[in-house]
C-alpha cells in the first residue's frame, strides 16, 4: 500500500489529468452525451486539466511552460471529440490563440538556444553545436519526448537554410564525413528520393491532383531530411572530452552516444566484417561500413532517430582519422 502510495505522489501530475482526460473521453462517445454538455467539455479540456496539471506541478522540477503542451492537446482532443457545430468557443481559439502559442513557444526556443549555443560557445565546455542547445532548450520547456521530435524538426530547417559556413575542426575532435561512405550513400538515397518524386507525380496526377501534390510534398520533405543530414555531418564531429574523461560520438543529428572512457573495455581497428554482430551509431551504417569497433564493459544507450535510443556493448563508427583516434582514447585508457 505503501508503494502505491508512493507511486501515485511520484507521478500524480500525470495520472490525475490523464483520469480526467479518459472520463471526458468516454463521456463525449457514450450515450450520456447531449449537445448542451459540449461547452462544459470544451472547458474542462482547456481550462480545468491544464489548471490541475498546473497545481500538481507547481512544488515539482517540472517547466510551468509544459501546461501549454496540456492545453494544445487539450484543443486537438475537444477539436476530434465535439463535431464542429457544437465547438462553439474552441473555434476562436484553435484559429488564433494557438498558432500565437505555437509562434511563442518556437521563438522562446530558438531565442535560448542561440544564448545556450554563445554562451558554450566563448566557454571550454567543449564541442557543443547547434543540435544540443536546440534539445537542452526544449528539454527545459517540454516533455522530454515533444522536445526530441520538435529539437530534430528544428535542426532539419537549421541545417538546409540557415548552416552554410564552414566549420573548423577543434582540438580534440574528429571528423567522419571525408572518407566518402556516408556522403556516397546519402547523396545516392537523395538521387532517388528525387527522381522517385518525379515520377510518382506524373503517375499519380493522373488519379487524383490532390493526393499527388500531398505525396510529393512528404517525399520533398524527406528530401530536404536527407540534405540536413548531408549538411551536418561536417558539423558535428566526434569528440574526446580529455577533462571529462568522456568520447562524444555523433553521426550527423541522428546518433549520439555519450560514454564514459573508463566504461571502454577495448577500441580497435575493424575491417567491417563484424558488421552482423554489432551496432552502428549511423542509422545507414547497414549501408555503410565502419572502421572502428569499441566494445564496452557495461551496456550504454545512445540516441537515434527524434531521440529513439538503443542499447549496447558493441558499437562501430567510422573516423577519418582513425588511427590517430584509437591512438588518442587508448592513452586515456
Amino acid at each position: 500500500m505503501i508503494k502505491i502510495n508512493t507511486y501515485f505522489n511520484r507521478f500524480n501530475f500525470v495520472l490525475v489529468p490523464l483520469l480526467l482526460v479518459v472520463s471526458l473521453i468516454v463521456l463525449s462517445t457514450s450515450s450520456l452525451y447531449k449537445i448542451s454538455l459540449a461547452p462544459y467539455i470544451i472547458i474542462d479540456f482547456l481550462f480545468t486539466i491544464p489548471f490541475v496539471y498546473f497545481l500538481l506541478i507547481r512544488k515539482k522540477e517540472i517547466h510551468k511552460i509544459t501546461v501549454l503542451s496540456v492545453f494544445v492537446l487539450g484543443v486537438l482532443l475537444s477539436s476530434l471529440l465535439i463535431p464542429e457545430e457544437n465547438q462553439g468557443i474552441l473555434l476562436p481559439i484553435k484559429s488564433y490563440l494557438v498558432p500565437i502559442l505555437e509562434l511563442g513557444i518556437f521563438s522562446v526556443l530558438v531565442i535560448k538556444a542561440r544564448k545556450l549555443y554563445k554562451e558554450f560557445k566563448n566557454s571550454s565546455a567543449g564541442s557543443f553545436d547547434f543540435f544540443e542547445a536546440i534539445t537542452t532548450a526544449s528539454k527545459e520547456l517540454l516533455p522530454s519526448k515533444i522536445a526530441s521530435f520538435l529539437a530534430t524538426e528544428i535542426t532539419v530547417f537549421y541545417y538546409v537554410f540557415f548552416n552554410w559556413r564552414s566549420r573548423r575542426e577543434q582540438k580534440n575532435e574528429y571528423s567522419y564525413h571525408k572518407e566518402g561512405t556516408y556522403n556516397g550513400v546519402l547523396i545516392g538515397v537523395m538521387l532517388v528520393i528525387l527522381i522517385e518524386t518525379f515520377v510518382l507525380h506524373v503517375l499519380v496526377v493522373k488519379w487524383s491532383l490532390t493526393f499527388a501534390w500531398i505525396i510529393s510534398g512528404l517525399s520533398i520533405y524527406t528530401l530536404l531530411q536527407f540534405l540536413a543530414i548531408f549538411k551536418s555531418l561536417r558539423s558535428r564531429p566526434v569528440f574526446i572530452d580529455e577533462e571529462n574523461r568522456k568520447l562524444l560520438l555523433r553521426f550527423s543529428f541522428l546518433g549520439t552516444a555519450e560514454v564514459e572512457i573508463d566504461n571502454i573495455k577495448s577500441i580497435t581497428l575493424s575491417n567491417g566484417n563484424d558488421a552482423n554482430e554489432i551496432n552502428h551509431l549511423a542509422f545507414i551504417g547497414g549501408l555503410t561500413s565502419h572502421n572502428i569497433l569499441i566494445e564496452f564493459k557495461e551496456a550504454v544507450s545512445y540516441k537515434q532517430f527524434y531521440g529513439l535510443q538503443k542499447t549496447t556493448t558493441k558499437l562501430g563508427v567510422l573516423i577519418d582519422n582513425k588511427e590517430a583516434f584509437v591512438a588518442h582514447v587508448k592513452t586515456m585508457l
